[in-house]
């Protein structure tokens, strides 16, 4: 197997197929990152989305997502892991051209959920497999940890500059703008010429996982909170700060303070207990989640999430880790495929939970203790 060469921070090189996802991450994230956060805040200021439809609109993704996931692994079993990123690439810029089309054309928004689904299940097979698979034994934190903090470095520029798009252009220039960076994104997988083919998938085998490891898929709900901080956070701080470019501002230099400690989670997730260093950042995260009750300006937004990303790699690092090596050691696409429906199921659940608590109760901060309820079920990972 060639190699990558990096820095000492890894024992050893990296293999090649390694850094050919970190290229092609850092790209698509960097797409993704100057439209992510404004998603569920165009459904809310654009669409006119109350906070339950917003939610509604990404239990529709989730609840299709598992049920297609199974099928993409089947087409990433038989092409290979980076076709299978490659495959995934037309249908993110159809969910954007979708989403951000339903200005116009309204009943377009019926069929984003469905594409963004099929590029989930096409993508995320193939990139924990490809980690799962080619992560060097003994680094796997370290080479993970390198990985999410390429995703952070280009969060740190992506939200800034989608504020300032949509601030300026609005939001189809901002999602043309990140569906040309995404695009490019298949051009490091060019490189890639892997004799390696995987068997066969069958969601048999996934079902059997479930049987062996019950309460440690269940631990996997726990990303419930994620998609909560991915849909309802972002829509409270733009009404906190009351702008786009504000909002980005806030993630951005949020993102910074913590992107500098990933690398370090890293280091010491392989040298710990993994999982005594996840349960311990699961209560520090829940505590944050409680710490949001009080936010009220855009400081305290700054300082509440740059203490949520911090925390969360507390918690994500070591996941990734114990979740990467655990598939290596059974059937890899079998297990990815059991995290990621768990993963899915966990923020379907979350989308309605939220529904019902914010119909009652017509509080942000209702969600933020549902979400830091979540939060504690990775304790069971």
């Amino acid at each position: 197997m060639s190699k990558s060469h990096l820095p000492h921070y890894f024992s050893n090189a990296i293999q090649k197929q390694m850094g050919e996802l970190f290229l092609s991450t850092g790209i698509a994230d960097l797409g993704i990152a100057i439209i992510l956060l404004y998603e569920p805040i165009f459904l809310y200021t654009v669409i006119r989305y109350s906070v339950p439809e917003v939610l509604l609109f990404f239990a529709s993704v989730y609840g299709l997502y598992i049920l297609i996931l199974p099928f993409g692994a089947k087409i990433v079993s038989r092409y290979g892991y980076d076709r299978g990123i490659f495959f995934s690439i037309p249908f993110m810029i159809a969910y954007w051209f979708l989403l951000f089309g339903s200005a116009d054309v309204r009943w377009f928004i019926y069929f984003a959920p469905l594409a963004y689904a099929i590029e989930k299940s096409l993508y995320w097979p193939s990139f924990h497999s490809i980690v799962a698979r080619f992560a060097r034994p003994g680094q796997t934190g370290r080479e993970f940890s390198a990985l999410y903090a390429i995703i952070n470095l280009v969060h740190i520029a992506g939200p800034l500059a989608g504020g300032l798009l949509v601030q300026r252009y609005g939001f189809n220039v901002a999602f043309t703008v990140a569906a040309a960076i995404y695009f490019c994104s298949f051009i490091p997988l060019l490189w890639s010429h892997s004799s390696f083919t995987t068997k066969d998938y069958h969601f048999h085998d996934t079902w059997e996982l479930y049987k062996q490891y019950p309460m440690k898929f269940l631990g996997y709900f726990g990303f419930g909170e994620e998609l909560l901080v991915l849909t309802i956070w972002p829509i409270f701080i733009y009404l906190v700060v009351s702008n786009y470019a504000g909002t980005g501002v806030v993630v951005t230099v949020a993102t910074l303070v913590s992107t500098a400690l990933a690398l370090y989670i890293g280091k010491i997730t392989d040298r710990n207990n993994k999982i005594a260093l996840l349960r311990s950042g699961s209560f520090i995260y829940a505590l944050v989640w409680l710490a949001r009750l009080v936010v009220s300006t855009s400081y305290g937004a700054f300082i509440v999430d740059a203490l949520s990303r911090t925390s969360k790699d507390l918690i994500f690092i070591p996941l990734a880790t114990v979740t990467y090596e655990r598939a290596e050691s059974t059937d890899i696409l079998s297990y990815v495929v059991g995290f990621e429906q768990a993963l899915a199921f966990g923020k379907f659940m979350a989308c309605v939970i939220g529904i019902i608590v914010f119909t009652m109760t017509g509080s942000f901060a209702a969600l933020f203790i549902t979400a830091g309820v979540f939060s504690l079920l990775y304790m069971l990972i």
